[in-house]
């Protein structure tokens, strides 16, 4: 992966600055958050790694030219206002969960702390009347929208584009290194490629996580395309044979992986020196294409067609 390999060792340190941090946290909010880093630290084994939220500032080099100490800070402040927003997310998607009163708390404080490291993270380097907090105000506007919009408005079937609002504030990694080195006037092409960019990581993430979605009843782009081709409403519950039956069978993975390829496509067009950050998007695409082919593969290859493949497919659930 040439758009990770050769930041390894600023990752290293923007993660140290991180866990740095977390460590002067009051007890037992800082052993908390250090828990929580490991989970998305993306040196420990089986955690998840969300490879844009860290790389953002270090793929902005070609555009910029930063000392590396600030793009390691970049990095750090993206990496906190990621922990930040996961939490958020945690606590809106499990309202209903086994989660006991204390542990509720105990993530809110933790929270409030990493939203304060967040935003401080950016005042030595944007004082108050910086166009950095203009910016930073409605990347907060687009997530809010996002969180709230999302499933109401079906935005994969009606507008794929709005499906990024929910990953807006990633966008201050770009926007950040852009103000600092003088390129406000390249912001707007930034975003228009990390709003497309952010748009496939959501359609992988949901390819992903298609399975809880559909226990929990969380918008998903995947099923929000199945409902499409199968006419029924955004707000129909789809059963899990339909789902499997669809991607399974009919290989809905296909016209997905279409749509990224398209997205890939509309990037190649933009006017930006971005190598990284493309290549990061081809690596998804390649993913998504790679996953629509062996599903298809694996049909054609099982000598009594689909329906056979299907219930293979289900004696393994």
């Amino acid at each position: 992966m040439n758009w990770f390999k050769p930041f390894e060792d600023d990752l290293a340190a923007a993660f140290a600055v991180c866990e740095a941090r977390l460590s002067e946290l009051p007890a037992p909010l800082n052993e908390i958050g250090l828990s929580y880093l490991r989970k998305f630290d993306v040196f420990e084994q089986d955690s998840s790694k969300n490879y844009i939220c860290y790389l953002l500032p270090f793929w902005m080099k070609e555009l910029t030219e930063l000392p590396a100490d600030v793009y390691r800070h970049l990095s750090a402040a993206n990496i906190i206002g990621m922990l930040y927003y996961f939490i958020q997310d945690d606590i809106m998607d499990s309202p209903h969960d086994s989660q006991s009163s204390t542990d509720s708390k105990h993530h809110l404080a933790l929270a409030n702390l990493l939203y304060y490291e967040f935003l401080t993270s950016y005042q030595p380097y944007f004082p108050a009347n910086s166009d950095f907090w203009s910016y930073f105000k409605n990347y907060t506007h687009e997530w809010s929208e996002g969180v709230i919009h999302e499933t109401q408005d079906d935005y994969f079937k009606h507008n794929p584009i709005k499906v990024a609002k929910k990953a807006a504030p990633v966008k201050l990694g770009s926007t950040a290194a852009l103000l600092l080195s003088d390129q406000a006037g390249l912001i707007p092409r930034t975003n228009d490629v990390m709003n497309h960019v952010l748009l496939t990581l959501q359609m992988m993430d949901d390819w992903t996580d298609w399975k809880q979605d559909l226990a929990d009843g969380s918008y998903n782009c995947l099923l929000s395309l199945i409902k499409s081709e199968l006419g029924r409403p955004c707000d129909t519950n789809l059963t899990m044979t339909e789902v499997q039956e669809a991607i399974y069978i009919n290989n809905a993975l296909k016209p997905y992986a279409d749509i990224a390829a398209a997205t890939h496509a509309h990037l190649l067009s933009v006017d930006i020196e971005a190598p990284n950050l493309i290549s990061f998007h081809q690596t998804m695409v390649d993913e998504l294409q790679a996953e629509a082919n062996h599903i298809e593969n694996s049909k054609e290859t099982l000598s009594f067609g689909g329906l056979n493949y299907y219930l293979s497919i289900l004696s393994k659930k």
